[in-house]
């Protein structure tokens, strides 16, 4: 009487619960489910599913399903227009500890889990009712499969087996090992207790289906199949692309942002990094990705021929069996405002995997095809040259994917990509910095005009520098190794990006600059006014701007002779230069020269400190110095003397060791603090020659648990061989030996200490008997 009042459930609103849901003591039935099996039907429960028309699985276990998340499993019921069936199977959960009949319903466990959920189907009519659930395609099978699930069956209704394959009108036919034969594949017939049905599904080359079928549901009295716990393993034919075991890819992370570049150069890319242009589209659903594993040489050499690979970082894109062309990104560069029409470059690396192909395309700023080229893989790994011709300005360059064979997995690796291309930006040549650009005569001249203050040497090239006390000598007066080119001044305005795309350099000069431009290499002096002598803190600042092979020295010159000495390289920007303590009559130069084409500007020339006014110069005359040979050099006084007045440590530098200090500069002071973390600072001088010995005074002051060295000749001694600092503030000093080259001040905490602080306000350079060089 049970199992009928259950058959009744069954039966009443199984095949179509939408509409049976609204009929007359629908809830009655529902209750008599409840009480006597303990399950729930789910309306709509199976209406989601992961099940493909197309697609086949991947790995034999996506076929898995317990129906605990029905809508991930990759079944579905046989639709009702391939008349293949005449009932489907509905979703229920138990919902209670009731235990099904166990003589009657079987053969699966009569004990269920509360919560566990499975399919079943029913009826009570006398033609036979038959139901099949099949699975997502399966591409190949190279080993016999197993498939196995739990099922029970009531009143003679029966569950087997099937295979299915296209029949190529839309539709699905069963498939039979012989042809002769009439049954399914696997009949699970009537089995005993607690057992799972089993089937041993053979290799097959060609796509299939799996289909779990009841029939034989004929009974008057009702009669029903449930399954769950689906379970299918195999050893699918692969699909996917053999990667290696460590293959790794990331978000493709870079330093594009959609700004356009400035230079043909910024495209290229070689690691895909913060540093590269280029990026993935966005707005797709299979995006480019970034890599830098190994790929396995067997892979590569079937696919290119050789066994060479991309090296360091690299964009990837894997494109997974069933993906349609319209769902893969695209690889684009940042934006190129404007390209001249002379001739450019694109160049890359590619590895194809698969049946896939390339092009490379110029397309508007909304993606919109200007130009585009293909790429024949023959090519890979060859490096692809190409040329646009129509794209000029506002475009982006990308690299998609023209077609593939969706059937089976994918793969395309793109690296080293390169730019080479005229923009409209870029100078044509190293005097290219705008057509508004013209040079004129330079109008000053060294007249022996007095120089009462260092500020009587600033000058800002207006008036074509009339006011300024700067100037060439002479023709007749003038070396051939001094000079070959002459000075003018230039006039703008400028091409900004022009000159930028030269020099590196945003700042441009204002109105009028000076210049000496090189057709064919030469050298150029611009001299000063006869200084009679630099006391103190006399330094010379300006702006400079070069291109081509030009470079500029700023020397110091004897009044009397044209001979440079005592010179420094400037290197582009705002440049200080400072000067010697000199008691002789001296004049600066600007000493400009070139290999072969190229130019130097500068403006703005300040000049401040102490200066000797004409007056004094009988004071300072040269017969009052000493003999060198009893002087240690001046340029190295120059070079190791520093009171830190500018905000910075002059030409020394920190060196950089493991866990070692910082410094920083303000108020005329040198300050490095030391922790734990950063227990040692060291203030390395620059390299110098002596002539003689010569002491180096310092001022300094410690806190807290450092201690101070000197080294001198090596930075590589150990601390202990050094000249160690006792006390914790005032001023000593270190004799300087004609073999030294360097000197290093060390500061480092004690071996317990925590935290301590060097202060160091002055370094002088002297004789051994303690009188100031320079």
């Amino acid at each position: 009487m049970t199992i009928l009042l259950l058959l009744i459930a069954f039966i009443g609103f199984i095949p179509f619960p939408d509409v049976e849901a609204c009929m007359p003591g629908y809830e009655a039935e529902r209750d008599r489910l409840r009480e006597h099996l303990g399950i729930e039907w789910i309306q709509n429960g199976l209406a989601k599913s992961g099940w493909t028309p197309k697609k086949p699985i991947r790995h034999s276990s996506d076929l898995n399903c317990d129906f605990s998340h029905p809508e991930k499993c990759q079944w579905k019921n046989m639709a009702d227009e391939n008349q293949m069936d005449s009932r489907d199977f509905y979703l229920f959960e138990k919902i209670d500890y009731t235990e099904f009949p166990v003589l009657r319903v079987g053969p699966g466990p009569s004990k269920i889990q509360q919560g566990d959920k499975m399919i079943f189907v029913g009826d009570k009519k006398r033609e036979e009712q038959h139901a099949i659930f099949y699975s997502s395609p399966i591409n190949c099978q190279n080993s016999t499969g197993n498939l196995t699930f739990t099922y029970w069956v009531y009143n003679s209704a029966r569950v087997e087996v099937i295979l299915l394959e296209d029949d190529g009108r839309g539709g699905y036919k069963m498939i039979f090992d012989d042809p002769s034969e009439e049954k399914p594949y696997v009949d699970c017939g009537t089995i005993q207790l607690n057992t799972e049905c089993h089937a041993e599904i053979p290799p097959r080359e060609k796509p299939f289906r799996i289909g779990i079928r009841a029939y034989e549901i004929s009974n008057t009295d009702g009669s029903f199949v449930m399954i769950d716990n689906i379970l299918y393993s195999a050893s699918l034919c692969k699909v996917g692309i053999d990667v290696g075991d460590t293959f790794k890819s990331n978000a493709l992370e870079t330093g594009a942002s959609g700004k356009h570049i400035d230079t043909a150069a910024e495209l290229k890319c070689d690691n895909f990094d913060s540093k590269c242009r280029w990026r993935s589209g966005g707005d797709a659903m299979v995006m480019w990705r970034r890599s830098s594993s190994a790929l396995p040489s067997p892979l590569l050499l079937n696919a290119t021929g050789t066994t060479v690979g991309p090296r360091g970082g690299y964009a990837v894109l894997y494109v997974e069996q069933g993906t349609q062309k319209k769902s893969l990104d695209i690889l684009r560069s940042d934006p190129i405002t404007c390209q001249s029409l002379t001739e450019n470059e694109f160049t890359f690396r590619f590895w194809e995997f698969g049946q896939i192909e390339l092009e490379a395309c110029a397309v508007d700023l909304m993606l919109k095809d200007i130009e585009c080229v293909p790429i024949p893989r023959g090519s890979s790994p060859a490096n692809v040259k190409l040329t646009f011709r129509k794209a000029t300005k506002n475009f982006m360059i990308i690299i998609r994917v023209s077609s593939l064979n969706s059937d089976f997995d994918n793969m395309v690796i793109v690296d080293d990509i390169s730019y080479r291309a005229t923009l409209c930006t870029d100078a044509l040549s190293v005097f290219d910095i705008g057509d508004s650009f013209v040079s004129t005569p330079m109008l000053s001249l060294l007249l022996s005009r007095n120089v009462h203050t260092a500020q009587d040497l600033s000058c800002d090239f207006s008036k074509r520098a009339s006011a300024c006390l700067w100037g060439m000598l002479n023709q007749d007066e003038e070396s051939s190794d001094i000079a070959s080119n002459t000075w003018t001044v230039g006039h703008g305005p400028l091409n900004d990006e022009k000159l930028y795309s030269l020099t590196g350099i945003s700042e441009i000069p204002e109105g009028e600059f000076g210049l000496a431009k090189f057709e064919t290499g030469g050298s150029a002096v611009l001299l000063s006014e006869v200084v009679r002598c630099a006391l103190d803190n006399v330094h010379v600042q300006f702006k400079l701007w070069t291109t081509g092979t030009a470079k500029i020295k700023v020397c110091l010159v004897e009044e009397s002779s044209p001979s440079l000495l005592d010179c420094q390289d400037a290197s582009s920007g705002d440049v200080v230069v400072d000067l010697p303590r000199i008691r002789r009559p001296f004049r600066v130069a600007f000493s400009a020269e070139a290999e072969d084409q190229g130019m130097v500007l500068i403006d703005d020339i300040v000049v401040t400190g102490q200066i000797c006014p004409p007056t004094a110069a009988k004071q300072f005359s040269s017969k009052t110095f000493r003999p060198t040979a009893d002087i240690p050099d001046p340029n190295v006084c120059r070079l190791l003397s520093c009171d830190f007045h500018l905000g910075h440590a002059c030409l020394y530098e920190s060196s950089q060791v493991s866990n070692s200090a910082m410094h920083g500069v303000a108020n005329r002071k040198l300050n490095a603090f030391l922790t734990r973390s950063k227990r040692v600072f060291i203030l390395e001088s620059p390299q110098f020659r002596l002539n003689t010995v010569a002491r180096l005074h310092f001022d300094y002051r410690l806190q807290g648990d450092a201690n101070l060295f000197i080294c001198n000749d090596s930075g590589t001694k150990e601390l202990e061989s050094c000249f160690k600092v006792e006390g914790r503030e005032g001023n000593d000093y270190i004799e300087l030996l004609a073999s030294d080259t360097k000197v290093y001040i060390i500061s480092r905490l004690s071996e317990t200490g925590k935290s301590g602080s060097l202060e160091v306000s002055k370094i002088v350079f002297t004789d051994t008997s303690d009188q100031a060089i320079c």
